[in-house]
């Protein structure tokens, strides 16, 4: 395991309770979205990609035959095996394993989603080729994740914004990014929506463990960054951060059935 795969792994088991208690993560309409991209059935047997807590596990199991959570993070994995039993969510089993070599056989799944987690992939590329791998011919694969604006200046913006904020995020991908990774995999893009997300500024800085010194630095960046930056993707009410506008991008896409 490389120091940055270790890192995003300690990282994440120290937020699993912020993660699981959190309303973006657990609720949203955008969690809505990826359920109806999935359109999993009752035959359908479902992997979730760096599912943290299990809020997507939990949303798919519902429809479908048995869903399998898979992350690297050991906390993530006990406090969603928690909350499956608490629950009584019985078609579901959360075990640890690192995306970049998943511990199935090939063709194993009907239906992978993976949901805001992708920035944080150390190879995003080896990542969906397991992906792809372990998705039976015709399977499908539902991702959203951080849609980085083609604006450079603003793109620059946003990476320096989430490093700070977690050192653990790697990148975040443009739309031409997005599908160049989809090509890479061999799975073609069926389906695709941007969905607007609108953070709670303070619950969001404070859910990755910073301390208040480098919270107020932070906000004092954000305050003395370029206006046109700040309208657009900040709200901010006298000398205060409220809400980060944050966009994100959610694919379908399938293998080939051949």
């Amino acid at each position: 395991m490389s120091k940055q795969i270790a890192d995003t792994a300690r990282q994440f088991s120290r937020q699993a309770e912020a993660y699981a208690n959190s309303p973006s993560h657990a609720q949203g309409a955008d969690l809505a979205v990826v359920a109806e991209f999935a359109a999993a059935t009752a035959g359908d047997l479902c992997l979730d990609v760096a599912t943290g807590p299990g809020h997507t596990a939990f949303r798919i199991a519902a429809e479908a035959s048995f869903a399998i959570g898979a992350d690297l993070a050991p906390g993530m994995v006990v406090t969603a095996r928690r909350l499956a039993e608490e629950r009584g969510i019985a078609n579901t089993a959360f075990l640890l394993a690192d995306v970049h070599g998943l511990p199935f056989a090939d063709s194993s799944f009907d239906l992978v989603t993976c949901r805001i987690a992708p920035h944080h992939f150390a190879d995003i590329d080896a990542a969906f080729r397991e992906v792809a791998r372990v998705l039976r011919p015709g399977g499908r694969f539902v991702v959203e994740d951080s849609l980085a604006p083609d604006d450079v200046e603003e793109a620059e913006f946003l990476e320096w914004l989430e490093k700070r904020r977690d050192p653990t995020h790697v990148h975040s991908l443009t739309r031409g990014e997005w599908m160049a990774v989809m090509r890479g995999a061999d799975l073609e893009v069926t389906r695709e929506t941007v969905h607007g997300k609108h953070h709670d500024f303070e619950l969001w800085i404070r859910r990755t463990g910073l301390d208040e010194a480098a919270i107020a630095a932070i906000s004092d960046d954000i305050l003395a960054a370029p206006e046109q930056l700040r309208r657009r993707l900040f709200d901010i009410e006298g000398s205060r951060v409220t809400v980060l506008h944050d966009r994100k991008l959610i694919l379908r896409a399938e293998k080939a059935a051949h």
